[in-house]
């Protein structure tokens, strides 16, 4: 009768164990926003700026307040954009990021609204 018991609590051990490895719940995921604004004093807020963020090549644009957000596992990552600007005629942006679990993070790219 005692090693029936000790086996169903080595049985129950294990589905703890490997069911805590599943998919990252909502509170393993991290945030990421990217705020893309004019150099401008006010800093308008540019919309319709692609932004890539990578691995993945998760895709969004910027809203009408120049921005998107991400939900993403903790991890390493870059964001890519290409932004309009007068003189150069575009930044390329290649921003690594590092975000970690429950973490909110906030990239700020510059651009120009005088060109679009």
């Amino acid at each position: 009768m005692m090693g029936f018991k000790v086996i169903i609590s080595l049985v129950c051990i294990i589905l703890l164990f490997f069911s805590c490895k599943g998919k990252p719940t909502e509170a393993d995921t991290a945030s990421l926003m990217i705020f893309v604004v004019d150099n401008d004093s006010q800093e308008t807020p540019i919309a319709d700026v692609e932004i890539i963020v990578s691995p993945g090549n998760i895709t969004k644009k910027t809203d009408s307040k120049g921005l998107c957000r991400f939900e993403l596992s903790p991890g390493d990552y870059y964001v890519d954009a290409r932004v309009c600007c007068i003189g150069p005629g575009w930044i390329q942006y290649h921003e690594p990021v590092s975000i970690l679990i429950n973490e909110s993070k906030i990239i700020k790219l510059h651009g120009c609204l005088a060109c679009l």
